[in-house]
């Protein structure tokens, strides 16, 4: 099973000189055994709300035998330009969902 580790989401839009805003999406999620593969989506169709993005969880576990360690899975997600101003990030996976709140950077 999938967790996804709440405190550990985070998202910006880094507004660097000489490139486009990019809006950057970052947190971990925590799985059963080694081996696994996840990463963030982004769900089409989006939601009613244009101001929030919302992102999915793709995991997928091992094929085979797998060794028992819970491992911590950094999760990245990068959109540059920005399709829309967002306010916030929805990260769903399953039955969970976290809302971050987009931060700014100069």
């Amino acid at each position: 099973m999938t967790v996804l580790l709440r405190n550990t989401f985070r998202a910006w839009i880094d507004r660097a000189p000489g490139a486009p805003p990019r809006l950057i999406m970052i947190g971990d999620v925590r799985v059963p055994s080694n081996g696994w593969q996840a990463r963030l989506t982004r769900r089409s169709p989006q939601g009613i709300n244009p101001k929030i993005l919302i992102l999915d969880v793709n995991a997928e576990q091992p094929a085979g035998v797998a060794q028992e360690e819970i491992t911590t899975i950094p999760l990245r997600y990068e959109e540059s330009p920005p399709q829309d101003e967002y306010g916030q990030v929805m990260i769903a996976h399953g039955r969970g969902e976290i809302v971050v709140s987009i931060g700014r950077t100069h």
